[in-house]
């Protein structure tokens, strides 16, 4: 399926997030253009594409951290002129979060700094019941106490995820969220994923270079490299033309496993 089917001009559903004609530049080069794609809610979406290829710079400028030079943003059926209003509805997982690992402090004290961030405080016993919860939903609560500088890669992933998680939002942003996680890890992170698709209608959108776990977690896919070749189920898309039209010759030659 190309980029553009079934998009332009289709409005009879509400979409959890809409792209039209989203381009960004940076001095002179063109970091992607023209974007338009729509995520259905309760969906999740990988996007695909070579380094370079502009999808974290995508996701931080639907987030509202990147300047565009044109097109429109709708998230949950709102337009969006200031990503922040809705920062309550959405959660955002970075690729990497940089901290100093000796720093003393518990995990149980980091999500606690969420409801801060947030603008309001809630009794000290209804606070830890929400983290304990969102660490539930991670299967992380056993780490409640335990330093952050002390947890693995995978664990780590798991409370940051928790932290975008503990004001129940419906849209979820994550860029590379197992990038450095081992094998085991990784697939308990997108078994999470899974999970909280199913039970709470959470919709997602990702990156991620593992085509087997996009084959395995995605709704759609969206393939960019500057601008959006194509966009389908995995099916349609993790096929060696289309892989070689958004990768070149490196990843003509993938088979998924399933």
């Amino acid at each position: 399926m190309t980029a553009d089917d079934g998009l332009r001009g289709d409005h009879s559903v509400t979409p959890a997030l809409r792209v039209e004609n989203l381009s960004l530049t940076l001095g002179d080069h063109v970091i992607f253009e023209n974007i338009y794609f729509q995520i259905e809610e309760g969906e999740i979406a990988v996007l695909i594409g070579p380094n370079g290829a502009g999808k974290t710079m995508l996701l931080r400028a639907i987030l509202g951290l990147m300047p565009t030079d044109s097109g429109k943003i709708t998230i949950l059926g709102q337009d969006v002129d200031h990503p922040g209003d809705f920062r309550d509805r959405i959660g955002y997982l970075p690729q990497r979060l940089q901290f100093d690992r000796t720093f003393p402090i518990t995990v149980f004290e980091v999500l606690l700094l969420r409801f801060k961030h947030a603008g309001f405080w809630l009794n000290r016993r209804t606070r830890k019941e929400s983290i304990a919860d969102a660490l539930s939903q991670v299967r992380a609560e056993h780490l409640m106490e335990s330093p952050i500088g002390r947890l693995s890669g995978g664990e780590l992933q798991r409370v940051l995820l928790a932290y975008a998680l503990l004001q129940g939002p419906d849209l979820l942003f994550l860029d590379e969220p197992a990038a450095g996680v081992d094998v085991t890890g990784e697939d308990t992170f997108y078994e999470i994923i899974h999970g909280l698709q199913h039970q709470r209608r959470l919709t997602a959108i990702m990156v991620s270079h593992d085509l087997d776990v996009v084959y395995r977690h995605a709704d759609q896919v969206l393939c960019l490299n500057r601008e959006l070749l194509c966009r389908g189920t995995p099916a349609e898309v993790l096929k060696p033309e289309t892989l070689e039209q958004t990768y070149g010759t490196l990843h003509a030659s993938y088979r998924h496993r399933h």
